[in-house]
């Protein structure tokens, strides 16, 4: 049976950001109890949200968190421009040929680049996810019009028994 823990459609800004994440720790800690790996369950939520928020070309996102047996997925949906879509595109795609320990030195070395850009761009949120939940992201481009893509992120976590 999956459990539809929550959707939200629409308006987005730092405030909604704030009330989203608030809710997914309710909404973690009621479903799911009191477990070691509850705050990095809830982290993957915080950085899509962040990475939704920081290139977002318009107002609105589209953003769920839902548990299916064993397994959470968290998925944010939200407008970018050609050049963000394939920069996350790009990063996820490499992210997808590393190994655990490749993820942590490349985590390593993006810590140490001094080349943020304005939006920041590291990609560190993605290789931050990859450290904390496995190699388990996906991404979805297309085009809208012009120079508006529709990104779609999805991460999904295997939920490992309850610790004691």
């Amino acid at each position: 049976m999956k459990k539809n823990l929550l959707d939200y459609q629409g308006r987005y800004g730092s405030e909604v950001r704030i009330q989203l994440i608030e809710l997914v720790q309710c909404i973690a800690l009621y479903n799911l109890g009191r477990r070691s790996d509850l705050k990095k369950l809830v982290s993957v939520a915080l950085e899509l949200l962040d990475n939704a928020q920081r290139y977002n070309t318009g107002s609105d996102v589209d953003f769920s968190w839902h548990i299916a047996g064993n397994e959470l997925v968290v998925r944010v949906t939200n407008n970018s421009t050609s050049h963000d879509a394939e920069r996350l595109v790009n990063a996820v795609e490499e992210i997808s040929r590393m190994d655990p320990a490749e993820i942590t030195e490349a985590f390593r070395r993006q810590m140490l680049n001094e080349g943020f850009g304005e939006k920041g761009g590291a990609g560190l949120g993605m290789l931050q996810i990859a450290r904390k939940v496995g190699n388990t992201i996906r991404v979805h481009v297309e085009p809208l019009d012009n120079d508006v893509y529709v990104c779609r992120s999805e991460v999904s976590a295997a939920l490992v028994p309850k610790s004691q």
